[in-house]
């Protein structure tokens, strides 16, 4: 779009791993990654599979680098990333946005919430914990 934007701020992230992975190979005309990171970095997304999409492009990698990653979840250091060991304060718990979208078919729906879990929770507790919250909508 000419300011780095690379289609929508919510595809950008597969849209700059596609690039990235194909630059050898496929270039219609070049890009500015430079400019594109700039643009994701002042960007705040929301949606769990934009965020999901825009990390591997962040350390210039696509989801068909994953598998030859060289990393240890036990420790959050990822050598052939050139990660270091993250310490983590304990405390206890984190707060988590959940929110429930439809629409796609029927009557459409948008619900959200907050919720606070233990560190560690999976999305089957945030899921859960919502729940017992709001039983009426989640």
């Amino acid at each position: 779009k000419g300011n780095g934007t690379i289609g929508d701020i919510s595809s950008m992230g597969l849209a700059m791993q596609a690039l990235g992975a194909t630059t050898k190979f496929y270039a219609p005309r070049k890009w500015n990654r430079t400019q594109a990171l700039d643009v994701v970095a002042k960007h705040d997304y929301e949606l769990a599979m934009a965020i999901a999409q825009v990390l591997p492009a962040l350390v210039n990698k696509s989801y068909l680098d994953v598998g030859s990653f060289d990393c240890d979840a036990t420790t959050d250091e990822c050598p052939s990333l050139g990660t270091h060991r993250v310490s983590r304060a304990n405390t206890g718990n984190i707060r988590v946005h959940y929110s429930i979208t439809n629409k796609i078919q029927g009557q459409h729906f948008h619900y959200f919430t907050w919720v606070t879990v233990p560190l560690g929770s999976t999305l089957l507790k945030v899921m859960e914990k919502a729940e017992e919250e709001d039983p009426k909508i989640f």
